[in-house]
């Protein structure tokens, strides 16, 4: 699988609140309007060792593995 992206879409499927989440960006190496805007790679999200972000990253993951190959 190539690298899987997180997006708030992700996030939001959890049911987490933006202002947990972007508070939680703040003075990391990624930004919360990166994640807004592109995504970020779920492998940095699983790196951080946080439980929260690290269930956003499977989320993206298992998401991604459902998308048909374009």
């Amino acid at each position: 699988m190539s690298e899987v992206t997180a997006r708030l879409e992700h996030a939001r499927q959890l049911g987490y609140c933006a202002r947990g989440m972007r508070r939680w960006f703040e003075g990391r190496e990624r930004t919360w309007a990166e994640f807004v805007e592109q995504g970020v790679p779920a492998e940095w999200l699983r790196a951080s060792g946080d439980a929260m972000a690290v269930r956003v990253a499977q989320q993206a993951e298992q998401a991604a593995t459902q998308e048909p190959d374009q």
